[in-house]
């Protein structure tokens, strides 16, 4: 019961994951050609395109906040892991479930003040683009929920597959995606 949660869970996580790398990637492809509008725009008609910079600003949080949240998901976003690896696998995986629960608490600070930010500037414009100044904190708030859900979902995963890592001789992030035996 608690190990096809968990794997619901996980399984969940890869989708919302793959939809904020997409939303990455996108924005990332979006980025490209407005710079090259700005460059063209400025040295070859001499008249230099304001709004690139504004847009500029969405989509860089768009590019780093979604894809930093599914990086958790991975363990790939700030993980340095070689002296907890170097531990008994039962203590490396305390170490673990230590160091997800406080990026849990991280992630969920800064979705709360993510929200805060979206809510406090909601009524204010981007110059330029005239759009709610709020959208430059929505991935914020985003990034906070992903971190917090996928660090949430990696302590279950621990729980979960916990004979598997009492049996290994050291602990490492592929005994978590493996089914329990």
């Amino acid at each position: 019961m608690f190990s096809s949660f968990t794997n619901l869970m996980d399984r969940l996580g890869g989708g919302i994951a793959g939809v904020l790398n997409l939303i990455g990637g996108l924005a990332l492809v979006a980025l490209i050609p407005s710079f090259a509008w700005l460059v063209f725009g400025r040295y070859v008609l001499n008249e230099t395109p304001t709004w690139v910079e504004q847009f500029s600003l969405i989509l860089i949080v768009l590019i780093t906040f979604p894809v930093a949240a599914a990086g958790m998901r991975d363990n790939s976003h700030l993980s340095v892991s070689f002296f907890r690896d170097a531990l008994p696998s039962k203590v490396a995986a305390v170490v673990a479930v230590i160091s997800y629960a406080a990026m849990a608490w991280f992630g969920y600070w800064m979705m709360m003040g993510g929200m805060d930010l979206v809510a406090f500037n909601w009524a204010k414009q981007m110059p330029i683009i005239h759009i709610s100044d709020g959208w430059r904190s929505v991935p914020m708030a985003v990034c906070g929920a992903g971190i917090a859900f996928y660090s949430a979902v990696h302590i279950l995963k621990i729980i979960t597959r916990w004979k598997a890592i009492s049996d290994a001789e050291y602990y490492h992030d592929d005994l978590l995606n493996k089914d329990v035996e």
